[in-house]
């Protein structure tokens, strides 16, 4: 089969990171993620012997006009679309201008957490044929074959689908791949490196999945209705010949470290940092973690091993607001793995989430304080968005609390929740006022290019950033 895996622009050119629960704008951290889902969707397909297109627009700057141009020359048979739930209209839009342009023979399905969770919906729209349920590289590759073969599509796990009497298919789950390491190594010669750098330095970056899954059941977070809630790991043998061949084929040693939770098992994080040293990779990453999860030896480990940053879920400082959202951490523990970060070398990054029901001005100005005493490196504050799949969806649902059911705004920079206790306008200005309290801190911008800029060019590629990253505030 011709197959054409795309991720469309925007009507509105606002350039959008579109990588499984990862659904923000550019300007939130001045860049764009490589699109590590659809590179090894499609390294698994061509291994399978299809002819694979990969075309990711925003980070190509490739136009709606221009995009339409290349794919009339593609002439794909199958079309997968990778959607997030705030450019879910614009992604529609480009599916219904794929069909329209190729006589409707052009057969598009939609991946991402959004189809996930509102394909009934989506498959209303006549440009819409299949929905992929979950993890997307498998089933897409399964669905391709049935559509090659002429099989029974019903045979085929984590799709939904509306059959010829316009009736909702929805087959059986998809079981999580248990095996990472059956997936492929992602051939990031389908794209442009060059259009991945990093905000500080503008050196090129790539994500390498490490592991999958996360048990724990956050209210706001939707990234279990992609991955599942078993956590699965590559083998250490594996990610190191990934990233060797990253090093030696496309000449990158920067890298992020892609996972819901990256140090979930001790064991496994200890043996990757060893082997990282014992190969000789001189590489530079990045990595997220529970609070709860780290402790002086893991800090160090990853410390020698080439990280510089790690990012912590802080949410909130407020216990209460902690409680409510079940994130089954404390505020002592995040004072903790903070210190015992900073003290191994590293900095240190913290998501801060503002609006969650029950805030009210007090906790808010909780966080506030909190955040203040901990000796952070970067902070982002974000509006609590409530994504479908989540329990915030459900409850905001439940209590009339959605003040818009336009998907746009789902953004983590809009609030689009009421409460009695305090309103959305309020929350974003609120939000908008911490974020510029914290980085126009003279200090903060003195540390900031102190720790990060080296050379001149460095400067540069800063400055750079700094005009999207304020529109995004």
């Amino acid at each position: 089969m011709n197959i054409l895996i795309l991720n469309p622009p925007q009507r509105d050119n606002i350039i959008m990171v579109k990588e499984g629960r990862c659904m923000q704008r550019k300007g939130a951290w001045g860049y764009i993620m490589s699109p590590i889902t659809i590179v090894t969707m499609g390294t698994l397909l061509r291994n399978n012997g299809h002819i694979v297109t990969i075309k990711d627009c925003p980070a190509s700057g490739t136009s709606f006009s221009e995009m339409l141009a290349s794919i009339a020359l593609i002439a794909p048979d199958i079309v997968y679309i990778n959607t997030s739930t705030p450019t879910i209209d614009d992604d529609i839009y480009a599916a219904k201008c794929i069909k329209k342009q190729n006589n409707h023979s052009a057969i598009i399905v939609l991946f991402g957490i959004h189809p996930s969770c509102q394909y009934p919906t989506l498959l209303t729209e006549n440009c819409v044929d299949f929905c992929i349920i979950g993890e997307p590289e498998y089933t897409a590759l399964d669905l391709a074959a049935s559509i090659k073969l002429k099989s029974n599509l019903n045979s085929v796990a984590g799709i939904a689908f509306l059959d010829n009497s316009e009736k909702l298919v929805v087959t059986t789950a998809r079981e999580p791949i248990i095996n990472m390491d059956n997936l492929p190594m992602p051939d990031w010669s389908f794209i442009d490196t060059g259009n991945y750098r990093l905000p500080l330095n503008n050196e090129k970056f790539l994500l390498v999945n490490t592991n999958r899954g996360c048990p724990y059941r956050c209210t706001f977070c939707n990234a279990y209705v992609y991955y599942g809630r078993t956590p699965r790991r590559r083998s250490v043998a594996t990610i190191i010949q990934e990233l060797k061949n990253n090093v030696e084929l496309f000449g990158i040693t920067n890298f992020m470290f892609w996972a819901e939770e990256f140090i979930l098992d001790k064991k496994f994080v200890l043996e990757l940092c060893h082997a990282i040293i014992n190969a000789g990779l001189s590489i530079k990453w990045v990595c997220n973690s529970r609070v709860d999860a780290v402790d002086p030896e893991t800090m160090t480990a990853i410390r020698r091993a080439g990280c510089w940053n790690i990012a912590f879920g802080i949410e909130s400082g407020n216990q209460s607001i902690l409680n409510m959202i079940n994130k089954k951490i404390t505020l002592d523990q995040i004072r903790h793995a903070v210190s015992i970060a900073k003290n191994a070398g590293l900095q240190v990054t913290g998501h801060v989430i503002i609006g969650f029901p029950n805030e009210t001005r007090e906790t808010i100005s909780n966080t506030e304080q909190f955040v203040k005493s901990l000796a952070l490196d970067f902070v982002q504050y974000y509006c609590a968005i409530p994504y479908p799949g989540t329990q915030l969806y459900t409850d905001a649902i439940n209590n009339n609390w959605l003040t818009t059911t336009d998907w746009r705004q789902f953004e983590h920079n809009i609030s689009v929740l009421n409460y009695p206790q305090i309103k959305a306008k309020e929350i974003m200005k609120i939000r908008r006022q911490l974020m510029l309290k914290w980085y126009l801190s003279p200090k903060k911008v003195i540390n900031t290019l102190i720790n990060n800029i080296s050379q001149p060019s460095d400067l540069f590629a800063f400055i750079s950033k700094i005009p999207g990253f304020l529109r995004w505030i």
